[in-house]
């Protein structure tokens, strides 16, 4: 599921992308750009509820003593992560210039999904499903 997300959104910014750079502006390049927003928007709270649940299923294999306090760490690396992020995308942009900024984004957001689909052939998740396979 966390896969198909991070895809989709991240088809989401390709297109948006080229409602950006390529089209001519017109209303219904905005309309479509304000409905492609309002799509990655959706998907990104899809992968915030994605995070904690998966934030969740790491707790529980935590020690029962510090499962509490494992939790809040990790929500608070994740929201610290975010705000930090959000700090340093508007030097990047004053820095760099919006299109170059842009990109750099973007190919972030692919990166990422790049990781996620990897990650579920490798690693702890595919040791989980190997488990789980009936012998």
């Amino acid at each position: 599921m966390m896969r198909r997300v991070f895809v989709l959104r991240t088809i989401s910014m390709v297109f948006q992308s080229s409602l950006l750079t390529v089209l001519e502006p017109s209303p219904l390049m905005k309309g479509m750009a304000v409905l492609s927003m309002s799509v990655q928007h959706f998907l990104g709270g899809l992968i915030t509820t994605l995070t904690f649940t998966t934030m969740m299923h790491c707790t529980q294999r935590a020690e029962e003593s510090i499962q509490a306090t494992h939790y809040s760490f990790l929500a608070t690396l994740e929201v610290l992560g975010k705000l930090m992020f959000s700090a340093l995308a508007g030097g990047v942009v004053d820095w760099f210039g919006f299109q170059v900024a842009f990109l750099f984004f973007l190919t972030l957001s692919a990166g990422t999904a790049l990781h996620v689909w990897t990650a579920t052939f490798t690693g702890a998740l595919r040791e989980n499903q190997l488990k789980e396979q009936p012998k």
